[in-house]
């Protein structure tokens, strides 16, 4: 069986956007109006969608989903930004808040896991619900798949309560997935692992991550939430990445790197925060050489004790 990834977003029952504005609180700027059918990521909404715009990273593609004619839900943070003066939304002060509520009466049918011709699931794994495996897949003992994400949003009065995760998880077929990996659900759209990919043991992804063909991650190495890790990528062990980081096709991470930050195709970096590897290196070293100059000041001088000298 060979999958490929058509996301609809996660479906909800016909409502005029007045009518959740009404039910869960914001407001509504520009004349936004329209009849709400789905909730879909803003990198594929159109019309009869409802997209959260949640971080100024991907304005231009809220703007852009405005274009083909979905509606956006902005947090309100966002609201004073220039790029967004003359969009029309619905702009909310707990905007994560509300999603999650939206969530809650989200149509996402708790299908069975499937798992496709010739793939091999170890002793003690667990597949969740909206868990696709593709052909010639070996998940090793213990690994997870498809439980919901690290996800949690803070209301009025500092209510916190947990963000639904609903896209489940799509691995691709010929992909290794090592013992005790935990593969987190994707929000509105799959966590995806492409064609090829190989998890060494105890990698966590996390939900609405994209690993792509034949990207290589060693043991213990974590992703963060929304992480786009491209084609042939090769990460050492112990990686930290944060969130909605971008790594380009055919990076290399080194291991225990944090990643806090972009990485361009083809580059290799390395440290905390990760930099180019030489960069690193050379950091290192001056580093070193500061240590030695200290020390050498610090050190006590050799004296000579007058009361002996002349002495035989």
């Amino acid at each position: 069986m060979s999958i490929s990834v058509v996301s609809s977003g996660v479906s909800l029952c016909p409502r005029l956007l007045q009518d959740l504005v009404q039910r869960h609180g914001g407001d509504v700027r520009g004349g936004a109006t329209g009849l709400v059918r789905r909730l879909v990521p803003v990198s594929r909404a159109r019309s009869g969608d409802l997209a959260p715009l949640l971080s100024a990273r991907y304005i231009q593609d809220a703007i852009a989903a405005r274009q083909r004619g979905a509606l956006l839900l902005i947090e309100q943070s966002l609201a004073d930004r220039s790029a967004l003066a003359a969009v029309p939304g619905w702009f909310h002060p707990y905007a994560v808040y509300a999603l999650a509520e939206l969530l809650d009466a989200g149509d996402a049918p708790a299908d069975g896991a499937s798992v496709g011709e010739g793939s091999t699931v170890g002793p003690g794994v667990i597949l969740m619900p909206r868990v696709r495996i593709g052909a010639r897949v070996t998940i090793g003992a213990g690994a997870v798949l498809g439980e919901a994400g690290f996800g949690f949003a803070v209301g009025p009065a500092n209510a916190i309560r947990s963000i639904p995760h609903l896209g489940g998880v799509v691995v691709e077929d010929d992909v290794y997935i090592g013992a005790l990996c935990t593969i987190a659900a994707g929000t509105l759209t799959p966590t995806i692992l492409r064609r090829g990919a190989k998890l060494d043991a105890q990698v966590h992804v996390g939900h609405n991550c994209e690993i792509g063909e034949g990207s290589r991650i060693a043991a213990q190495s974590g992703l963060a939430g929304s992480v786009t890790v491209g084609r042939g990528v090769m990460m050492g062990g112990q990686v930290g990445v944060a969130d909605h980081v971008v790594i380009g096709d055919g990076a290399r991470i080194a291991a225990k790197s944090g990643v806090i930050g972009d990485v361009d195709p083809g580059a290799t970096v390395a440290g905390y925060p990760a930099v180019e590897r030489q960069r690193w290196l050379r950091g290192l070293a001056e580093l070193y050489r500061a240590t030695r100059r200290r020390r050498a000041v610090a050190a006590p001088r050799e004296t000579t004790d007058p009361s002996v000298e002349g002495q035989s």
